[in-house]
Order: C-alpha cells, then structure tokens, then sequence
C-alpha cells in the first residue's frame, strides 16, 4: 500500500518537475521568438534597445522594461522619431486563437509612461514603395483593448520657436482592434470599435503668428470637451504690427468650454472625412485688432461658402451652437492714435449644415442674435448654398434702437466723423454673390447730425455745416416712420466678407440720408 503511495507522489512530483521544466522552456522559447522578432523582423532603420523581458507562456503575459526605439531615415540615417517606454505589458495571449484560426489574439496590451518625440523637419520622403510596409502581417492580429497612459508628445518642426504640439499626461483606450493585410495598407492602418482619450495639457503651434493652448480635453462615447481652449497671438499688437508687412489681425480668443458630439473620421476613397451631430462654444470672447497703416493684404479672399466648399477633406457639422459670447473688433486708421472699437455681446448663434457634403438644395443657415454696442439688439438670418458656385447668399439683419455717439468710439479716431441723434429700427436685405449684391433698407432715425472733424479732433465747422445741409435729419414724412432705399455694391475680392457686407449698408444709407 505504502509502495502505491510512493508511487503516486512520485508521478505528481515527476508530473510537477515536467510542467515546471516544460514551462520554463516554454518561456525561454517565446523570450527567444521575441527577442528574434526585435532583433531581425524590425526593419533596419530602427534602433531598439530594452532592459529585460519577462514572459509568463502559461497565463499568457509577456512585459518589457525601458523599452526605446529610434527611426531613422533610410538613405542619409537622420534620426527622426524617438520613442521611450517604462514599461510594455501583454496580458492572456490567446494560443487556442493561434492554432485553430491561424489569428493572434490579445485581451490586453498596456503602456506606461511612454515619452514621444518626432522631429518633422529631419524626416526625408521616400519617393518609392518598392520597400514596403514597415511591418509585414504574417497573421492578423485581435487586441481587445489597448491602454496607454500618461503619455508625453512633442512634434518639432525646423526654427527657433519649433515646437509644433505638445502634450503631457495623454491617456488614451481603444478597444476592439483588429490589424491585418487588408488594414495595415490603410492610412488608418486598423479597425476598432471605440476610444476613449484624455489629456491635462495641449499645445499647438498654428502658425509664425498664433499659439493654441487647453487646458484639459477628453473625449469618451465619441464627444470630445475641451476646457478653457484660447488661440491667442503671441505678440502684443505694436510688435505685431512691426514684424508684418501685411494686414494680419491681431487674435485674443478664449472659450471655457467647446464640445464636439458624435464625432466620426477617417478617410473614403483616399479623402479625410470629419463629421459631428453638434458642436457647441459655451461663453466664447474674442478680441480682433488691425491695424490700417500696414500695407494691405491682396490676396483674394474667399466667401464662407467658397471657403467651405474648397476645404481639402470632406466636413460635415449638423449643427452649430454659440452661447453668451462676446466680440470686440479693433481698427486702428490714423498713427494719432490706436484706434476705435465696436462690439458685440450676449451674442447667441445657430448654424446648421456647416459642411462641404450636404448637396443642393440644401443650404447652410446662420441664425445671431446680439446686443450691438451694448444696448442695440440686432438679429441676423443668413444663408448661402455652398455647392453654388456663383456663391449665392442672403443676408438680412434686424437692428434695434442705436444711439448713433455710441458709434463715436468707432467713427471719431478712425474716420474723423462724430454722430448725433439716433436711429429706432433698421430692416436690411443682401442678395448678393461673389460679384455684386443688391440690397434694400429701411430706417426710422430721428434728429441726426454729422460733425466732421479736423486731424487734432477739433470741429471743421464749414465742412459740417454743408454735410448736414444734405443730411435727412428726420425719417418721418406725414404719414411715414420709415424712409426705403435701395442700392447696388460691387465685391472687392481682396477684402473680407464683413467689408462686402458694410459697402452694401453704406450705399443704402447714403441713399436714404442725403
């Protein structure tokens, strides 16, 4: 009996020393594949380096610590990717997957800590593909989910200032991946099912001029909301205005909070597409300043409908939202001075079909309601087909009681004008394209007067005098509150669309005054 026993124990011991045995063989096997796989399947222009990996073939698990990996190009060896991880961990490989389906399967991969840096201007351009894929996909490859955490990216380009993005504190989770021959020829090398992403810090370098900073972002059930977002000018406006030899405005920009809804992208046909059911600006403030006296900017500038239509992907915004913000507009006209402003506050906007795909008939529609210069109420519908390639549009605006010195702050330092009386209602249509417009306006006004001013700020009492003489100072005429105009613009094309949009009131209004 006791001989049976021996045996028994015997067994189990010889059965333990063989599993232990076969899996410490088994590991050596698969530490040995992947140091193979790292070693001669990457290509050459990578350099990799690790300090251990650990594999663990019965639960499934491999990790590698310190893990780095430097690109470089192929032809000249110029070093432009740089990558740094702690720690690399791959949990419950599936081997049932491996030998059944012929599919590598993965329930987990985690990254810690990884450290990114890309430097754009070293990367050289491969004029052919006779090289390949980086990686052949010998067996399709499943990651249930993917995380990887606390990660810093910085992108640079060539210069001084040549930080392009930056970000620290990154998190981002995919789940669902799927890798294989058909996916990696992609330009978004894989399919997935969801992501998520979070991050405490971002930069972006949008221009020689203008910096993007948030604060803090994430984005989970594909809505993405960015907090306290501002692309500012990184220059204060005299040094600006030193630096350029052509108009260019002056941004402050600051918006609390931005959310993205039912965000969807990626690429049809070899174009980019990005789409979203909602976009909404909560408390926006922007400030705009340009100063006159530099050279003006002749390019030819597009209407939004041109803008849109030409954008090099394909966007689609189903609506549009803006709430309780503010604008403020700056012109400076004479060296005498830093100009005058207008503003705009509790502005609230909709817009719908802000895109490039809907097809015509279907217009995309603006609808702003503000308070002008503080205490005028103005409304605006606007509407333009962005197919049309005549770029047609609509505009109509409802003003309300303005008292015309409030104007002064505007028309004193940069036109030499001061404005007295008021103005009680104003209706106004635009129908225009990119050529010309025709426009009709309504006005009640009531006891105005024109004061024309010398370059010291002193009245030019001649020049006033005649003015006026010419000057409607009243719009009732017997049974009539309102005095109707109509008139025609012609489209500079070198100057923005708000420009347009002023030359046509203009005409109405001469018309109507004198």
């Amino acid at each position: 009996m006791k001989k049976n026993y021996r045996k028994i124990i015997y067994g189990i011991l010889a059965l333990c020393a063989v599993f232990l045995i076969g899996t410490i063989a088994a590991n050596l096997i698969v530490k040995n594949k992947v140091e193979d796989f790292i070693k001669n399947r990457l290509p050459q222009n990578m350099t990799r380096a690790y300090d251990e990996i650990s594999v663990e073939t019965f639960g499934g698990s491999l990790s590698i610590t310190n893990a780095s990996l430097i690109i470089k190009n192929k032809k000249n060896e110029a070093q432009h990717t740089f990558v740094n991880v702690e720690k690399l961990k791959i949990f419950d490989v599936s081997y049932w997957d491996y030998l059944i389906h012929g599919e590598i399967h993965i329930e987990n991969i985690t990254l810690e800590n990884p450290t990114i840096a890309y430097y754009q201007d070293r990367v050289q351009k491969i004029e052919d593909s006779t090289d390949g894929g980086l990686i052949s996909i010998y067996k399709p490859i499943i990651i249930d989910n993917l995380k990887i955490n606390h990660t810093k990216l910085a992108i640079f380009e060539k210069g001084q200032d040549s930080t392009k993005l930056y970000t620290k504190g990154l998190s981002v989770e995919i789940n669902g991946i799927k890798i294989d021959n058909n996916t990696i020829a992609r330009k978004i090398p894989l399919d997935y099912k969801n992501y998520e992403a979070k991050s405490d810090t971002l930069f972006v370098k949008v221009s020689a001029f203008e910096n993007l900073t948030v604060q803090d972002f994430s984005i989970q059930n594909r809505t993405a909301n960015f907090k306290n977002l501002e692309l500012k000018t990184k220059y204060s406006k005299q040094e600006l205005s030193k630096l350029i030899s052509k108009e260019r405005d002056h941004y402050d920009l600051s918006v609390p909070s931005l959310s993205v809804e039912g965000i969807d992208f990626g690429f049809k046909q070899n174009r980019f597409y990005a789409k979203s059911k909602k976009v909404s600006l909560t408390e926006p403030s922007l400030e705009l300043f340009r100063d006159k006296l530099v050279a003006d900017e002749t390019k030819t500038k597009p209407l939004y409908s041109k803008m849109l239509r030409e954008l090099p992907f394909a966007l689609t915004v189903d609506s549009l939202k803006i709430s309780d913000a503010k604008i403020v507009y700056e012109e400076r006209q004479n060296a005498e001075n830093m100009g005058g402003s207008i503003n705009f506050e509790n502005l609230n906007a909709a817009m719908a079909h802000v895109s490039n795909t809907y097809e015509s008939p279907t217009k995309t529609e603006i609808k702003i309601n503000a308070n002008f210069m503080e205490k005028t109420p103005i409304s605006v519908n606007w509407s333009f087909d962005v197919q049309n390639k005549n770029d047609q549009f609509l505009f109509s605006a409802d003003v309300g009681h303005l008292v015309a010195d409030r104007l002064n702050s505007f028309t004193q330092p940069n036109l030499n004008v001061k404005l007295q009386g008021s103005t009680n209602q104003t209706y106004f249509t635009i129908d225009g394209n990119n050529d010309t417009s025709n426009i009709t306006m309504k006005v009640n006004y009531s006891d105005f007067k024109v004061t024309l001013l010398q370059k010291e700020g002193e009245k030019n009492n001649f020049l006033s005098a005649i003015a006026n003489i010419f000057i409607s100072k009243n719009s009732k005429k017997k049974d009539e509150y309102y005095k109707e105009g109509t008139a025609e613009a012609t489209r500079n094309k070198n100057k923005s669309v708000f420009n347009y949009l002023w030359i046509n009131v203009k005409n109405a209004l001469q018309k109507i005054l004198l």
